[in-house]
């Protein structure tokens, strides 16, 4: 039996309802366009319905032969090209748009069907033999990472979390059970890559089969976070109607009157999250400043936040509509004066958040998603179990304004003044103890009750990530590093005897005070991904039987 040559087929789900095969193709590459793609003729071998558009153009001289001709003569006849080649091939009442070459680069994004290669990937994967993992955190720390994985080790032994991920590319093998196991590793991002025989009829099989798990097989659950983010449509009236609430949120009074909401379930919408970080394309280390443009007009900003970005903003003319999110320009610029990252519009730069409690919309990376309604509820489930020791612990209030020496009234007043006339509460902030070089403070407050308390006021997702984890990582000094345990110990013993028994048995109990405005419950009061990190350490402590618990501190006007 003869063996057909492998190839790798990338392939690209279509939305529903596309008018014709020319409309999945950008402006450019249609008929009578500068890079018009041209049907070519299919032979008997190609699926009924499957139709193939290509384009080659001459890019010119590869500069590395341009350099090297005076050395090695023959190189001067070398020229590059470029090839585009898409087939267009029908599956199961869908259409998927198979590239090759710069193939992809031709298609119209708005008729992709996106996430659908890490859907599959997210129902298929053997998690146990995943290569790499390439993702971004949706917070204002923008962190991205890329992750490659060691064979037959789990994504928890690893210590890779993706909840509250935006999951961009997975590679992996598929389980042992599915029908086509010679597919070797497996790319998965809006797309999904595998090498197979050249027989497009065994590709039809293969994609098919893809769409039948998509549409019907359990999400993993180290990777269900891919599926509860549902992406919207650029051109949506949904997407229309969130930007414009950003609008409303970023520009305040210089929002242009046009650019307000007129959708009521977008206008009774919460702002949670409203946050500038960095593209993915850029190195923070480069940065020297940040130039935004509009038009003629320029500012620059040295810091890296959204009230950098609002003060060189509001030196610029006139309102703000919705354009503005495109029109206005940002890119980074090192020290010497040259470009750290692209020219991009200002939305790309943007994080926002905003939801109900029925519904959460994100902007990350200029692409916005709703929340699957399912994971939302889960997750409030799941922190609604935290136990709430606010009424136990009695913290008081945090004033906002000054303290008595007329300085703004910060996290040490708040600690200084939760223990006033009280004998069953001692405070530990800023007394820090060293382990393996690093001072660490191994809490804020500490309880007659057992509980270590770490203390901060919510302003924004990253305050509370440093909160999450400063608990965690207490919890953990206090139980690994006997040096450590020995001092606190003595120090607690030296404010309070009556607490040094309470002292030699921590950690038992760790718990965040969150200090926030308005009446609503910690969980109601957090942005998306806060609640994502913040179950993500719960469930650490959990597994080193230490028991987490919430605690609110109300804020209040002096």
């Amino acid at each position: 039996m003869t063996t057909l040559p492998k190839l790798r087929f990338n392939c690209f789900l279509l939305r529903e309802g596309l008018p014709s095969f020319q409309d999945a193709l950008r402006a450019p590459y249609k008929e009578f366009g500068p890079a018009e793609m041209g049907e070519i003729t299919s032979g008997p071998n190609a699926p009924a319905g499957c139709r193939a558009f290509l384009s080659t153009k001459t890019d010119g001289v590869p500069p590395w032969a341009r350099s090297l001709a005076p050395i090695f003569p023959e190189l001067g006849s070398v020229t590059s090209l470029s090839h585009r080649l898409i087939l267009f091939l029908p599956v199961a009442e869908r259409v998927f748009a198979v590239c090759f070459g710069y193939g992809s680069s031709a298609l119209e994004w708005s008729w992709i069907e996106p996430n659908f290669g890490l859907r599959f990937a997210s129902r298929s994967y053997n998690t146990l033999a995943l290569n790499e993992i390439r993702s971004r955190r949706i917070d204002p720390s923008a962190r991205s990472q890329s992750v490659l994985i060691p064979a037959r080790t789990g994504l928890r032994d690893f210590d890779v979390e993706l909840d509250g991920e935006f999951i961009r590319r997975m590679v992996g093998e598929l389980d042992s059970g599915l029908d086509f196991p010679d597919l070797g590793a497996v790319v998965a991002t809006d797309s999904v890559a595998f090498k197979a025989e050249t027989n497009l009829t065994q590709v039809e099989a293969i994609l098919s089969h893809m769409l039948d798990v998509v549409g019907g097989a359990d999400v993993k659950g180290d990777l269900r976070f891919i599926d509860a983010l549902e992406p919207l449509r650029s051109n949506d009236e949904l997407t229309e109607e969130l930007e414009k609430l950003l609008v409303s949120c970023l520009f305040q009074s210089r929002a242009s009157a046009r650019s307000a909401p007129t959708d009521e379930d977008v206008i009774d919408l919460d702002p949670y999250l409203l946050s500038f970080a960095p593209p993915d394309d850029l190195t923070i280390e480069n940065v020297h400043e940040i130039r935004i443009t509009k038009g003629d007009e320029v500012g620059f900003l040295t810091e890296m936040g959204i009230d950098s970005l609002l003060r060189v903003i509001s030196g610029f003319r006139g309102s703000f509509g919705r354009s503005a999110l495109k029109d206005i320009k940002v890119m980074a610029v090192d020290s010497e004066g040259q470009p750290a990252s692209q020219s991009t519009p200002l939305k790309n730069w943007l994080i926002f958040e905003a939801g109900s409690d029925e519904k959460r919309y994100l902007l990350t990376l200029g692409k916005w998603f709703a929340l699957a309604e399912s994971y939302a509820k889960q997750l409030d489930d799941d922190i609604s179990q935290i136990e709430d020791v606010s009424a136990l612990l009695d913290l008081g209030t945090w004033k906002i304004g000054t303290n008595t020496q007329g300085d703004k009234y910060e996290e040490k007043d708040f600690n200084k003044d939760a223990i006033k006339g009280r004998s069953d509460i001692i405070c530990l902030d800023r007394d820090t103890i060293t382990s393996a070089g690093n001072r660490i403070e191994a809490c804020d407050l500490l309880h007659s009750s057992g509980h270590l308390i770490h203390v901060k006021k919510y302003t924004d997702s990253q305050t509370l990530s440093h909160l999450f984890s400063q608990g965690y990582v207490a919890a953990q000094v206090l139980t690994e590093d006997q040096d450590y345990r020995h001092t606190f110990i003595e120090k607690v013993a030296a404010l309070n005897p009556a607490l040094e028994q309470v002292a030699r048995d921590a950690p038992t109990k760790i718990t965040f005070a969150i200090a926030v405005k308005g009446t609503r419950d910690i969980s109601r009061s957090l942005p998306t991904f806060s609640k994502v990190n913040l179950r993500g350490f719960v469930r650490k402590l959990q597994r080193m039987q230490v028991t987490p618990s919430l605690a609110r501190i109300q804020m209040v006007e002096q």
